[in-house]
């Protein structure tokens, strides 16, 4: 117990201290490396694993809470955007499992595991469920986290430009009474509550990252209803922490084969990602109109979960974006490993 209260604690620390120097993504940054140093340096780094699945139900809960019933005609004239997302993802995954395997990193599962777009538990769960090297499989998505976070979030701020003006929505924050709030609190809480719930029955149904995806399931189809919830900043942000210390209590190098080939598949891996995001923010650009930021984080490397408790640090709060990113979720953890396992058991 007094393990887990000090990671908790110099997690928090940490990740409150990069983001106050406004850095991306700084809260969960800082619980990663606090957690990472505490776990593998010192081996006293602790998180129960109840606390993943706490983050996963408000990182879930978020998600459903943002997008709302009227985002929707957007997607009448956005379904070409998510054919090319689709392709692309799945292109993308296949093509770095293809090189991982070559490049002798694992077996052709785990290295088509390794590639899936999707959250680092997540799949790392998967590929626990799938009999993959689950280890190898971490390493590569703890990579993945990394570069999506801290990386990639500052290379999309300097290379793009700013977000127009009516791409961004701000959450107001005045005119609200105190009845309000209150209101607010008990719409909260009930989310959360109906959040917990769904998320326990799909782990009795033993579904893949089921906490995740009956969270965000169960409260988007609660916001679609017209249940709306204003997700406070401050709860997310202790997803933030949670998530981070959760993650960097996993790393352990000693589980991850020889170094040189393990750089050479994150090599691999980052280089595919960030250039395929970049062509792929210019394409939405050009063909679809939509803005370069907005397109490169619908690619991020990070997962869907992860980039959509950050993408609010980096000015964009668009529903379009929470939707594809709700997409992204669904298809990487329900479509995307059940092709990866067919491939591997034809090839």
């Amino acid at each position: 117990m007094a393990q887990a209260v000090l990671t908790l604690a110099l997690s928090s620390a940490l990740g409150y201290a990069l983001y106050r120097r406004r850095i991306p993504a700084g809260m969960l940054i800082g619980a990663v490396i606090a957690s990472a140093v505490l776990a593998a340096v010192f081996r006293v780094g602790y998180i129960p694993g109840p606390t993943k699945d706490i983050a996963q139900v408000i990182a879930g809960t978020y998600i459903g809470c943002s997008a709302k019933r009227e985002d929707f005609r957007q997607l009448r004239s956005f379904y070409k955007p998510v054919i090319m997302i689709t392709c692309s993802l799945l292109l993308v995954n296949l093509a770095i499992g293809f090189l991982l395997f070559f490049a002798g990193y694992s077996d052709l599962l785990t290295c088509l595991v390794c590639a899936v777009p999707g959250g680092i538990s997540d799949v790392t769960l998967i590929a626990v469920d799938f009999g993959a090297d689950a280890s190898k499989v971490l390493a590569v998505h703890f990579c993945r986290l990394v570069v999506g976070v801290a990386l990639f979030p500052m290379v999309v701020q300097r290379i793009t430009p700013p977000m127009p003006e009516g791409a961004v929505q701000e959450i107001p924050r005045s005119g609200r009474t105190a009845a309000d709030s209150r209101r607010n609190t008990a719409r909260l809480l009930a989310a959360l509550a109906l959040a917990s719930a769904s998320a326990w029955a799909g782990n009795l149904l033993h579904v893949p990252a089921a906490t995740i995806l009956f969270a965000l399931l169960s409260t988007f189809l609660l916001n679609f209803s017209g249940f709306t919830v204003q997700f406070p900043g401050w709860l997310r942000q202790a997803a933030q922490v949670l998530s981070g210390a959760y993650i960097g209590c996993l790393l352990d190098s000693s589980r991850f084969g020889r170094l040189s080939t393990v750089i050479l598949a994150l090599a691999i891996t980052v280089a595919v990602l960030l250039a395929n995001a970049a062509a792929f923010g210019k394409w939405m650009e050009k063909w679809f109109h939509v803005p370069m930021r907005e397109g490169m984080l619908m690619l991020t490397p990070a997962g869907a979960g992860e980039m959509a408790l950050i993408s609010a640090d980096i000015g964009v709060n668009s529903p379009r974006l929470i939707l594809v990113q709700i997409y992204r979720l669904l298809i990487a953890t329900a479509i995307f490993p059940q092709i990866c396992l067919l491939i591997s058991r034809l090839f």
